[in-house]
């Protein structure tokens, strides 16, 4: 199993345990840790950002088939 999938499969593992109290727990993050957001924005976060990055992927396989 490679390591991304390794990842995907241990944050999976996390995300069934979660309650919802531990969704809106505040977490610190950043550089300094001078930002805070829950644990529900977070994972929404990691969604879009990837959804952001799969739109990337998808133009680039156009552009290859294209060429």
């Amino acid at each position: 199993m490679s390591e991304c999938q390794s990842l995907l499969v241990m944050f999976n593992d996390i995300c069934l345990n979660l309650t919802d109290a531990d969704l809106d727990k505040v977490v610190q993050f950043g550089f300094n840790n001078e930002k805070q957001a829950t644990i529900r924005w977070g994972i929404w976060h990691m969604a879009d950002h990837n959804r952001y990055h799969q739109a990337h992927i998808n133009q680039l396989r156009k552009w290859y088939k294209e060429a």
